[in-house]
């Protein structure tokens, strides 16, 4: 609590007056400590690069490395469906995803969003179902792949 004015110096009598007897100006206290903006200040830190290598090698894995594992699973089932509509709707999620996990971590650095802690067992997980989704799509894409050039091959030999 201030013990003088900060306007024109005079002594303050009492520590919870609002307004200087002399000057009348406001005394301003330093501001409570609001919980909610304690919730942002976090001591750990997330990597902005890291959450963007892990989005750039499996997508929505940077998202999952900050806390978010429901957008995570938007953006990898975002490609998976827009590389099949066509490569450039993919694509554009995919950079989306980059871009969203480096400003999110940075955003929850600054303590401008509330920090979220990584879940090592979300990560494990999507990590494990992301390969396992990409195998199988794999698969079948190259099996209709296989069957349009067998099928081709028939139609050819028989003529």
């Amino acid at each position: 609590m201030p013990k003088f004015c900060p306007n024109c110096g005079a002594n303050l009598p009492n520590p919870d007056i609002k307004f200087c007897n002399e000057c009348g100006s406001q005394i301003n206290y330093p501001a409570p400590v609001d919980s909610k903006k304690s919730d942002l200040v976090h001591s750990e830190e997330k990597s902005p690069w890291v959450a963007t290598l892990c989005s750039f090698f499996i997508p929505g894995l940077g998202q999952v490395y900050n806390g978010d594992t429901a957008k995570g699973v938007a953006i990898f089932l975002g490609i998976l469906v827009g590389s099949f509509l066509l490569f450039i709707p993919g694509l554009l999620v995919w950079l989306f995803g980059l871009y969203d996990a480096y400003t999110t971590a940075k955003k929850m650095n600054a303590g401008h969003i509330p920090f979220k802690p990584t879940k090592t067992a979300h990560m494990i997980i999507f990590f494990i179902l992301a390969i396992i989704i990409t195998a199988v799509v794999v698969f079948f894409v190259f099996v209709i792949v296989l069957t349009g050039f067998f099928a081709q091959m028939v139609a050819h030999s028989v003529r």
